[in-house]
């Protein structure tokens, strides 16, 4: 798909249904909402729908999916803090690059002028089948915490906010979220404390059933009616520094936390995939996995230096596969190995990470080499027995400032199409 960037806290941004590969993305010239379709069993390109042109240049932007009974989906999008609306579109059955009239959510609040950080940003659809409920997860610009609104409709209507994790860190600070539909009933999510700019992160997990939220081992934690999920009360899979001290050379906090991704295996235990930042153009990516007894912990790899000036924390990112996530996809502008500088552009890499291994036991194989641009965000998208990578590629200078496309392989057919 030409023209199309991501950030990383908006999900799902490409489904698989009905055969066809379904992308969104926004533009990083145009500022358009694309959705792209990628008809899987016969390779073909079917074109990108404009679901909202000129909306803006931004990647926190990117539009999510889901698919309603009908065989439709609805897509919904935002802008990056600075308005009280989220964004949605109905597409009609079964034709992906035609979709209904652009509709608008006011969230019911005002946001202070000149203050563009106080609206919603980050969307992501995930749906509990015995509650009969579509989540949206967002933040919520006025606390800055993790928010959430539902559907009774498959996404024809959108109800009240509630307040879904609470930081715990002084001060006006956001915990980053990656959410997981673990099971048709079963949210897991991810999080930190905070911005690693802010704050030395650690990392945590919880599962939440739209009732009540649980620890990894299946205990409940407390009910939603007693309020958010509280940093404290979920499980800390890594302790990070806890402090907001930094050096006048360091761009975050040393030994901070940032979540990437989240997985499962098939006996439905978490994977989480995350980055550490221990000092100034070092970072590092960590797995940690449940194995019903216990989390393991470990160091998997260099990433390198910050994707850009300005962001300290911001790594190529790493994808997890959701039918093994022990395979492991990462964006490395290293070695993965030692650290040592190779091209000095961002490479894909893949590799077989096992509970006991560690950085330098783990054989990375280079799946791009001498590229001209950074190949960064990958994400593996599964589903109706097909398996496909995808990750952005192109000048990338800040996340007003790209021009990646979306390339990729479609990794594995179901075994009846060759």
């Amino acid at each position: 798909m030409k023209d199309g960037g991501w950030c990383w806290y908006e999900s799902p941004r490409a489904i698989i249904h009905n055969g066809k590969l379904i992308i969104g993305a926004i533009s990083g010239v145009s500022g358009d909402i694309r959705v792209g379709v990628f008809d899987l069993k016969t390779n073909k390109n079917l074109g990108v729908s404009i679901l909202d042109k000129n909306f803006e240049i931004d990647d926190h932007n990117s539009p999510v999916f889901h698919v309603r009974p009908d065989g439709s989906l609805v897509a919904v999008w935002a802008k990056h803090g600075h308005e009280q609306y989220h964004y949605y579109s109905i597409s009609e059955p079964n034709n992906y690059l035609k979709w209904g009239e652009k509709q608008v959510f006011d969230h019911g609040f005002e946001i202070p002028e000149g203050n563009r950080w106080m609206g919603v940003t980050y969307m992501n659809l995930y749906s509990i089948k015995k509650k009969k409920l579509l989540y949206n997860f967002f933040r919520d610009g006025h606390n800055r915490n993790p928010t959430f609104i539902t559907s009774t409709n498959e996404g024809d209507t959108w109800g009240n906010p509630t307040h879904f994790i609470e930081d715990e860190v002084p001060g006006r600070n956001r915990p980053y979220v990656r959410y997981m539909q673990k099971n048709k009933d079963l949210i897991g999510v991810s999080f930190t404390d905070a911005h690693p700019a802010n704050y030395g992160n650690s990392i945590y997990y919880a599962d939440f059933d739209g009732t009540s939220f649980y620890n990894a081992k299946g205990k409940k934690i407390k009910d939603l009616s007693e309020g958010p999920l509280k940093t404290s009360e979920a499980d800390k899979i890594y302790t990070g520094s806890e402090t907001k001290e930094k050096s006048k050379d360091s761009g975050s906090v040393p030994n901070a936390a940032w979540t990437c991704d989240l997985g499962k295996d098939k006996k439905e235990r978490p994977f989480i995939g995350y980055t550490l930042y221990v000092k100034e153009n070092d970072i590092r990516f960590r797995l940690a996995n449940w194995n019903g007894k216990k989390w393991i912990d470990r160091e998997i790899a260099y990433a390198g230096p910050g994707l850009y000036p300005g962001q300290s924390s911001y790594s190529g990112l790493m994808a997890l596969d959701n039918d093994n996530p022990k395979n492991v996809f990462i964006s490395s502008a290293v070695d993965p190995n030692t650290g040592k500088v190779k091209n000095k552009k961002h490479e894909i890499y893949f590799g077989k990470v096992k509970n006991k291994d560690e950085t330098s036991k783990i054989k990375w194989e280079q799946i791009t080499y001498d590229s001209k641009h950074k190949n960064i965000r990958p994400i593996i998208i599964t589903g109706e027995g097909y398996k496909v990578l995808l990750w952005l590629a192109g000048p990338w200078h800040s996340f007003l400032n790209y021009q990646s496309d979306i390339i990729g392989y479609v990794l594995e057919k179901p075994k009846t199409i060759k």
